[in-house]
């Protein structure tokens, strides 16, 4: 399975629209920024994308919708929804609810005295190197449908009777089942939903709204896919992001949340804590498709410090902080590529 490729369109569908409401000035690019801009737009157009939002420091230097999309518009999000886990993490951290080193069978007790499962730590379903199988069809595919029609009702505890395929820490494999997990841990802990938690202390906080959020058919929330919204309230989250928690000159989270999420890990340096970032790709570690480069960091060749939080059919939020810019996109393409329109976008 290839990191973002998705194999049939969701079934359930979020679609009441969000009405878009804007914390930034607007402002002009430079005339090298706007012919960049331009380049990159006129490739995601071509490849099936129907947005694009670029937001420099506290200002919009670019906003465009097409293909019938609008600022209103929900979507998607599928796997940049995992991003949110980390945020998620953090917080739980810094309030004391977790620890990246503790063990997930502390409270997935389940877990106890069972080969290698035992030995997996919360950073490991963080960094998908847990050794879970992934099993893409029942863990993915099957929350992407209504919740009455999926085959599996409990997807938490689907999640944590999958079989290891290897010892924690050993190897990267991509997929749903590490976050899966990761949510059933965290709902124990809070004795609730995830991302209801999340909602409260952080997102509801810097204003970001959702049309809906895939659930399977006893009411856990999908961490990794489940996010459907507009292109400016993914942008309101990477610019939360890419200010290191910080909202509107006030910290929402600990300092320190965008080293976090962007820390390497060490089976594959092109990922964070549940998110993208530009380094190599470990020797082990799956190729993604979508992004481009096989050798040397994946999306730019100088490997410039970038996050990002990527779903399938082109779903994008670049955070680019040595650039002070946050880059949305929501496609439906199949053939969209990271290294092509990055290589256009950051031409200035």
């Amino acid at each position: 399975m290839l990191l973002l490729t998705l194999a049939c369109a969701s079934a359930i569908q979020y679609d009441t629209p969000i009405p878009a409401e804007y914390p930034w000035e607007r402002a002009e690019p430079t005339v090298a920024q706007a012919d960049a801009i331009a380049a990159a737009q006129a490739y995601a157009e071509s490849e099936g994308c129907f947005s694009i939002l670029v937001i420099e420091g506290e200002q919009i230097l670019h906003e465009a919708y097409f293909g019938g999309h609008s600022a209103q518009t929900p979507w998607p999000m599928y796997s940049a929804t995992k991003t949110f886990s980390c945020p998620l993490a953090w917080e739980a951290i810094d309030q004391g609810l977790l620890s990246m080193d503790e063990p997930a069978a502390d409270t997935l007790t389940e877990w106890q005295g069972l080969e290698h499962k035992q030995d997996i730590r919360v950073e490991h379903l963080l960094r998908f190197t847990s050794g879970l199988e992934s099993d893409f069809r029942e863990m993915t595919l099957d929350g992407l449908r209504d919740p009455d029609e999926q085959r599996i009702a409990d997807k938490y505890a689907y999640a944590l009777e999958l079989p290891s395929e290897a010892p924690p820490g050993e190897q990267y494999v991509y997929g749903s089942a590490h976050l899966t997990a990761f949510g059933a841990l965290m709902s124990r802990k809070l004795d609730g939903s995830p991302v209801a938690w999340l909602q409260d202390q952080v997102l509801d906080v810097i204003g970001m709204r959702f049309s809906g959020w895939n659930h399977d058919a006893v009411g856990n929330p999908m961490l990794s896919y489940g996010a459907w919204t507009s292109t400016p309230e993914m942008a309101r989250f990477g610019v939360f992001l890419r200010d290191d928690g910080a909202w509107e000159g006030e910290q929402v989270v600990a300092p320190g949340l965008l080293d976090f999420c962007m820390s390497p890990t060490p089976q594959n340096p092109a990922y964070g804590v549940a998110s993208w970032i530009n380094g190599p790709m470990g020797e082990t570690a799956q190729f993604p498709g979508e992004l481009g480069y096989a050798d040397g960091p994946i999306m730019t060749p100088d490997g410039e410090d970038m996050l990002v939080a990527g779903g399938a059919r082109g779903q994008r939020i670049y955070v680019m902080p040595e650039r002070d810019w946050v880059v949305v996109q929501q496609c439906d393409s199949r053939s969209f590529r990271d290294t092509e329109y990055l290589q256009r976008l950051l031409d200035w």
